[in-house]
């Protein structure tokens, strides 16, 4: 439950891909980000936030690709891709999965990339409230990013309103 709880998605409409099984979600995808991408979309978060950027360019976080069906490790626990995710950010690993296919020439599997950044670098600069709190910021600014390449996510912002809002703190008498 926790890895659902704490689990940063990026929704879009994707098919389904076969589903397979393995264990470490493996790097041998022909074309992980480049550190030119990296370091290009992690300069965007910093000239579009006050957030300090400079962990994240000195040493960017793991990349890895999975696919729709397969298991793979994330926070400790094992989670399985559902058909819905397009990419996640483990923060205790800081380690991006992003679901295949992706392209870097395709602006919105980009903008999944720079939601995970987005989610590595937040930690870091301010305190969140719970683990869901930073989404809608990080959304926010992945429609920013898009709309400025002429792109409407069609982002479900009710639904990213409550992915990000937290608990409350209710005892009962």
């Amino acid at each position: 439950m926790r890895a659902l709880l704490t689990l940063t998605l990026w929704l879009v409409s994707a098919p389904p891909l076969a589903a397979q099984q393995s264990g470490d979600c493996n790097d041998t995808a022909p074309a992980l980000p480049s550190p030119e991408l990296m370091r290009t979309l992690t300069q965007w978060i910093g000239a579009h936030t006050d957030y300090d950027i400079t962990r994240s360019l000195r040493t960017p976080p793991s990349v890895s690709f999975c696919m729709t069906g397969e298991t793979i490790r994330y926070e400790g626990h094992d989670l399985l891709v559902d058909p819905e995710l397009r990419a996640a950010y483990d923060l205790s690993a800081r380690r991006i999965f992003l679901v295949r296919p992706w392209q870097a020439d395709n602006p919105n599997d980009v903008s999944a990339l720079l939601h995970e950044l987005i989610h590595d670098v937040q930690p870091l600069n301010r305190d969140w409230p719970c683990i869901g709190a930073p989404e809608w910021e990080a959304y926010s600014l992945q429609e920013q990013w898009l709309q400025a390449r002429g792109i409407d996510p069609g982002f479900d912002w009710m639904s990213i309103y409550m992915w990000s809002r937290c608990p409350r703190d209710v005892h009962p008498d």
